[in-house]
């Protein structure tokens, strides 16, 4: 071991001995992470972007050089000082990461090493353990803290003489393993540093196998770079103490330094300014991102989160409040924003008119960022006033969006689960009334789309846009929803997991596509699934605790931050002035209201399942709050308009939002619908102060008054008729009507499933029917006939139908049971029900799809019975009854206005149909 004459001599050789080090850790670096940042990004477009990221990939490596020397020298000259304080001999020693001499087949610090990691470890254990105990035990924050930090005092105590031991026992052993030479993973640094990465990549595979809610919080990649420079210095360090020492040429050392330096900041101001070569770099590679970030507080002089390199454009690098992103006060003669222009007074100036066009200022070829974030109660947002009523913030940076940005603080979801709300949003239009799509069934899979429906990428090509489209759910990969995308990708959500954990790949996605098409106009649509169940912990960014409802609130403020890096990210490139952001949900979440289990959703059509998000930011327009009712299907429409897309021709069920987003304007008399197919149909009409949900097949109505009821606890309906109910009402049946009732048997859904109930055309029954009316002849039952492929034979399913011819609607919905009996085939239609007729169930039309109040004049209906046949049927003809009563009261039956049983004066005889031998 070499000895040094003085301190100085000693602190060169420190110095030396960090810029080899760290120049082997990089050059090992470089190009391993260069491979891994391609293949995680993807294919690169062309050789040109490729040889781009190879040079940028340089100069980062060149940068991250730099800052490992300057690390590693101040830790090693350090060192050196406080031990030359000490003992002036021990300040001559070789010092950190010197080679030490091999005594006994051993090396110098390995058996130290492996004490440390070990001691470590334990010392971790112990201090987890007792927060863990602690935070359990005492409820007052101060002695939570004491008490952890008397027991970590006490760990560490603990931990030097068992680090002694340890050491000791390590020597014992690396002694013993030195016939291997330098494969002694105890006593050489090779062999240790292999059995250390070893170590370190093994349990991150148990971790990520075992534990995978805990994949959102290893830094995988980052380890993998932290191994690979680990050895890279080792390779360094061992260089440094076999190389012959020379003389250096300062002056030599100066021109390279200066040139090297001039190479670093053109590279970064040329090949930084790209965005493709940018965020291929920060968005695929953890190590690289971190020195971007480096860089970029580097050069921010003004501290305002934007600097001038790597094609950052701070306008006024001195002054913090001018900075792509600011709000621009309109008027005042200063571009605040740094998008090259004032926004005036005249631009917020509405027009005239029942139509209201995008102002002209603002008529631009604007990209469109439109983020769908899954499952997001709005009443759980800190702009929603969850963080005043909780003390949790859970969407933070949102909030930061919103202060920016047009707020609809009253949006319904069109749907309550993401099947049905997902299309109605890309089409504004109705899931079960209004979207085409495959009847063939695909278990535990949605229907397919169908190419008929008009999506809004493709309404976005039409206005010459560049469209893609980043999923993160199973559905996404095989569902219809790739229509009119040059770009879809749905790799991050191709194979099911219910503990995905996916906003940040999101993110890098979104940031790869902006980036790849900087020189477009384009459209992206990215859906952020992570707040959906199941529900994942993030205690790297919050802990609210270990229940569903607090995993739920860490899900929001874990998805939040990674929009809230998105937005950060886009506010660095030049096209972030031009680019619309548009933030919504699918639905809500129960959080086990009215009975539904917290952490589901679909079922119902309450507040907490229907209010959701929807913000517009649009740069130089100032901040709105709107609170009129408004629903995400507006987004089709306002989007084209915002686009100057002609949809004239168009049929929506939103509307265009462009009067609100520009003058604020409100409307409190809008109704607007959500739906529910499952488990069975529901519909809800909701206005600015009612709420009124229809389940139609009991035909039972709930109102709920949103200003004496926000939580939605007290049926208002059950209190009889009223103004409010009967306008509910009529706006809901209005709706129902033009959209549920629509007979596009293509588009709706709802009516494919009447379909089998409206006739269309005149029927020819088995057997007529004279006499039997519903309502004083509001209804005829006109005949009763049989299902030829299913004949009523014993012992078998059989379908019967009765038939019916409506004169006007019926003033109460009604429902049906029929009841079949054998009789010989010329027995009176007055002989006696026996008592082991058979009976189907009490039946609404078409599950309560097509109740008899809606039945209209012209048309026929069939309602279809199925019934099982007993074996012990020995007859030539069944006898055919109907039992109607209204859907709200069963008891109360109708009376036949024709033939009945003369044992049963409350069932309509309707004929005998005779039966197959």
């Amino acid at each position: 071991m070499r000895t040094y004459k003085c301190l100085g001599e000693a602190a060169r050789a420190d110095v030396g001995r960090a810029i080899a080090m760290a120049a082997g850790g990089v050059l090992l670096f470089a190009p391993i992470e260069l491979a891994l940042t391609l293949w995680a990004y993807g294919p690169v477009g062309s050789i040109v972007s490729k040889l781009k990221l190879v040079v940028l990939t340089l100069t980062l490596a060149a940068v991250l050089w730099l800052l490992l020397v300057l690390a590693l020298a101040a830790v090693m000259v350090a060192t050196r000082v406080v031990r030359n304080r000490v003992d002036p001999a021990a300040g001559r020693a070789p010092g950190l990461f010197a080679l030490g001499p091999l005594v006994d087949g051993v090396r110098r610090g390995v058996p130290q090493l492996w004490a440390g990691m070990l001691g470590g470890l334990v010392l971790g254990f112990v201090v987890q353990r007792a927060a863990a105990w602690a935070t359990v035990r005492f409820k007052e924050p101060q002695l939570t803290a004491g008490a952890i930090a008397a027991c970590a005092l006490g760990a560490v105590l603990v931990c030097i003489p068992l680090h002694r031991g340890l050491a000791i026992a390590a020597h014992t052993g690396a002694r013993a393993l030195s016939p291997f030479g330098a494969w002694n993973p105890l006593g050489r640094w090779r062999a240790a540093g292999l059995a250390f990465g070893g170590v370190a990549i093994a349990g991150i595979a148990v971790i990520w196998n075992l534990m995978p809610q805990s994949r959102s919080v290893l830094p995988v990649r980052l380890c993998i770079s932290a191994i690979v420079l680990a050895y890279g210095f080792g390779l360094g360090a061992r260089y440094h103490a076999l190389a012959k020492p020379y003389r250096r040429d300062k002056r030599r050392a100066r021109i390279i330094g200066a040139g090297t330096l001039a190479l670093i900041v053109s590279s970064l101001i040329y090949f930084g300014a790209d965005l493709e070569t940018k965020y291929t770099a920060s968005t695929a590679s953890p190590a690289f991102e971190k020195v971007i970030e480096l860089i970029r507080a580097a050069n921010d002089v003004d501290r305002d989160g934007f600097g001038s390199l790597l094609g950052e454009i701070d306008c006024a690098p001195m002054d913090d409040d001018r900075h792509p992103g600011a709000a621009d006060v309109p008027g005042d003669g200063i571009d605040q924003n740094c998008d090259g222009r004032d926004v005036t007074l005249a631009d917020l100036i509405p027009p005239s008119g029942p139509f209201v066009p995008v102002p002209d200022s603002f008529k631009k070829d604007w990209n469109i960022l439109l983020l769908t974030i899954d499952t997001v109660r709005y009443d759980h947002t800190s702009f929603g006033g969850y963080r005043e009523r909780s003390g949790r913030d859970t969407t933070p940076r949102l909030s930061e969006l919103v202060a920016k940005s047009t707020n609809f603080t009253f949006a319904h979801a069109p749907a309550v689960g993401t099947m049905a709300s997902i299309p109605a949003i890309l089409t504004s239009r109705f899931f079960h009334s209004g979207v085409a799509f495959s009847d063939e069934p695909r278990p535990g899979w949605p229907p397919l789309l169908l190419p008929e429906n008009l999506m809004l990428a493709e309404i976005m090509k039409r206005g010459g846009y560049y469209t893609g489209a980043i999923g993160s759910h199973e559905w996404w990969s095989d569902w219809g929803l790739e229509q009119g995308f040059d770009e879809y990708d749905n790799s991050i959500g191709q194979n099911p997991d219910p503990f995905r954990v996916v906003a940040d790949k999101v993110t890098n996605s979104a940031l790869a596509f902006m980036s790849r098409n900087q020189k477009r106009k384009w459209f992206l649509w990215a859906h952020y699934i992570d707040p959906h169940g199941r529900y994942v912990a993030h205690p790297d960014v919050v802990d609210y605790g270990r229940e569903d409802g607090d995993l739920y609130d860490g899900e929001l403020r874990w998805t939040d931050q990674e929009v809230g890096r998105l937005l950060d990210e886009m506010k660095q490139m030049p096209a972030f002035a031009k680019t619309i952001v548009i933030v919504t949900s699918d639905h809500g979440e129960s959080m086990g209201e009215h009975g539904i289990p917290l952490g589901t959703h679909g079922t119902a059509l309450y507040r907490g399942l229907t209010h959701v998000p929807m913000i517009f930011f649009i740069p130089d327009n100032p901040a709105r709050t709107v609170n009129g009712p408004v629903t995400p299907l507006d987004i089709v429409p306002t989007v084209s308009a915002l686009a100057g897309i002609d949809v004239s021709k168009e049929r929506f069920e939103g509307r265009s939002l462009i009067s609100s987003l520009f003058y604020g304007t409100e409307d409190k008399e809008r109704v607007v619908f959500v739906e529910t197919n499952a488990p069975n149909k529901r519909r809800a009409a909701v206005s600015d102060r009612y709420r009124l949900v229809y389940f139609l097949s009991s035909n039972i109505y709930e109102l709920y008054d949103r200003m004496t009821d926000p939580n939605e606890t007290t049926n208002i309906a059950l209190k009889g008729a009223s103004p409010a109910l009967d306008g509910m009402k009529r706006e809901l049946a209005n709706w129902m009507d033009r959209v549920m009732y629509d007979r596009d048997a293509k588009f709706n859904q709802q009516f494919r499933g009447i379909a089998d109930v409206l006739l269309r055309e005149v029927p020819k029954p088995e057997v007529a029917v004279t006499g039997q009316t519903i309502e004083g002849g509001k209804v005829d039952i006109i005949g009763i006939g049989r299902d030829l492929a299913k004949p009523p034979i014993p012992s078998l399913m059989a379908d019967f139908h009765v038939y019916f011819q409506p004169n006007e609607p019926t003033s109460t919905s009604y429902k049906m049971q029929l009841v079949a009996w054998p009789v010989d085939a010329a027995a009176p239609l007055t002989d006696p029900v026996p008592v082991s007729a058979l009976r189907s169930s009490f039946r609404i039309t078409a599950d309560g799809s097509y109740p008899t109040t809606r039945w209209k004049k012209g048309e026929y209906i069939r309602e279809r019975f199925s019934l099982k046949l007993p074996n012990e049927w020995r007859t030539n003809a069944i006898a055919i009854g109907l039992v109607i009563a209204p859907q709200v009261n069963q008891s109360q039956k109708v009376r036949p206005t024709g033939v009945t049983p003369s044992n049963d004066v409350l069932m309509f005889r309707l004929g005998t149909l005779p039966i197959t031998k």
